[in-house]
C-alpha cells in the first residue's frame, strides 16, 4: 500500500506500507460527557454500552482500503465514522484520516464481527506524527455526508475530544502479544459524536485540518448498494 508523506517543510515522499495488524478503538473521548453522548447515540440503535472504556477490536488487514468506492448490502443500518489513524512503520509513526465504516445492525449482536463487514477507509496522504505532536490538540477532525443531494457537515471536533495520539499508541502496544513488534500496526482512533442523526448516506468524507501548519488530509468514498444490480429471486 503506497502513501504520500507530506513533510512539515513542504517536501513530499512516497512510502510502501504493509499492514500487519489493525486495531479499531472506540469510546476514546477525553471528555467523558462526550463519550456518554456517543454511547447514547448507539443505544438508540440498540447497541449495548460497554462495561469499561476505551474498547478495542482487531480487524482483518485486508479490510484497509484507499478505494473511493465499495459495495454495501443495504441502504440502511450502516454508517461511517471520522477517525484519525496511526501507522507504525519501523521507527516512525504516521497519521492519516479515514472512516471505520460499520454495520449497525450486526453491531447490536456481535461488535467484533460487525467490524469485519465493511472496510476501514484511509487517506492516500499521511503526516509524520512528530511534525504535529506539539500542536496535536489544535487539529480538527470533520466528516460530511450527503442528504437530498446536498453535502452536510456531520461531525466536527478538535482532537482534544479524543485520547491524544501518544496515549493511544501506548495503549495499543499493550494489546499486542509482543508490545515491541509494532511494525505494520495500524490503530484507528475511535470517533466523535455526530451533529445530527442520519440513517444512511451513499457519500462519506473525512478530514483532518491542521490550522497551525495550514494543511489538510482528506478521505472520500461512495457506496453502491447491491440492489442497484441484483434483483434476486
Amino acid at each position: 500500500m503506497k502513501f504520500k508523506v507530506l513533510e512539515k517543510n513542504g517536501e513530499e515522499r512516497v512510502i510502501d506500507f504493509i499492514p500487519k495488524h489493525i486495531i479499531n478503538a472506540g469510546y476514546t473521548g477525553r471528555d467523558q460527557a462526550a463519550v456518554q453522548a456517543h454511547i447514547d447515540e448507539l443505544k438508540e440503535e440498540g447497541i449495548p454500552a460497554p462495561d469499561k472504556t476505551p474498547v478495542y477490536f482487531p480487524k482483518f488487514t485486508d479490510k484497509l482500503t484507499q478505494s473511493e468506492e465499495f459495495e454495501v448490502l443495504d441502504e440502511t443500518d450502516h454508517s461511517g465514522e471520522a477517525e484519525f489513524a496511526l501507522f507504525f512503520d519501523k521507527s516512525e509513526i504516521y497519521v492519516g484520516v479515514g472512516s471505520d465504516h460499520t454495520d449497525r445492525k450486526l453491531e447490536t449482536i456481535d461488535i467484533p464481527k460487525a467490524k469485519q463487514i465493511y472496510p476501514n477507509t484511509i487517506s492516500k496522504e499521511l503526516w509524520k506524527l512528530s511534525d504535529v505532536i506539539d500542536h496535536w490538540d489544535d487539529i480538527i477532525i470533520r466528516s460530511w455526508i450527503k442528504a437530498d443531494g446536498e453535502k452536510k457537515l456531520f461531525q466536527q471536533a478538535k482532537l482534544t475530544a479524543m485520547l491524544d495520539a501518544a496515549d493511544l499508541a501506548e495503549r495499543a502496544k499493550k494489546l499486542l502479544c509482543d508490545p515491541k513488534d509494532t511494525d505494520g500496526l495500524v490503530v484507528y482512533s475511535g470517533t466523535v459524536a455526530s451533529l445530527f442523526k442520519a440513517d444512511y448516506s451513499p457519500y462519506f468524507e473525512t478530514e483532518l485540518e491542521d490550522p497551525i501548519l495550514g494543511r489538510r488530509l482528506g478521505n472520500v468514498y461512495e457506496m453502491t448498494c447491491k440492489s442497484s444490480w441484483y434483483k434476486g429471486n
